[in-house]
Order: C-alpha cells, then structure tokens, then sequence
C-alpha cells in the first residue's frame, strides 16, 4: 500500500470523528440542550487532534475554535 493512501485513510478517519462531533455539537445548540459545553470541549479536542496530525493547520483551528464558542455563547446568552 502506498504512503499516501494510508496516510489518506488516516485523515479520513480523523476527519470524520471531528464532523460526527460537528454535527452532535450543532444539534446540542439548536435544540438549546445544556451539553452543549461538554460536547465543546470534546470539539476543541477533535481540532487539536487534526492540528497535531497535520490535517488542519493551527491558524484555521483557532479561527474554528473561536467561532464554536462564539455560537455557545450566543446561545447561552439568548436563554
């Protein structure tokens, strides 16, 4: 197998954990739950998985981290 189809199949794999948590983290905002910070936090931990695996670079994580907790926080506020 190829270098690159591995390391393909590995940032896919990582990829997708982060959406599948995206997503629950989306969920948790609209229907106004109060997971909404815990599942930040697992958030946070997916992003700095990629940023340490070299899938996203440590700029565009801080901007993605700042913008959940930008949603959080107006959600929070609204209540």
């Amino acid at each position: 197998m190829k270098q690159s189809e591995t390391k393909r199949s590995r940032n896919r794999r990582y990829t997708a954990l982060y959406k599948e948590t995206l997503k629950a983290f989306e969920q948790a905002i609209k229907a106004g739950s109060s997971e909404g910070q815990t599942i930040l936090s697992k958030l946070y931990s997916r992003v700095d998985t990629l940023v340490k695996k070299n899938i996203l670079h440590r700029n565009n994580a801080s901007r993605k981290k700042s913008r959940f907790s930008k949603m959080l926080k107006s959600v929070s506020s609204k209540a």
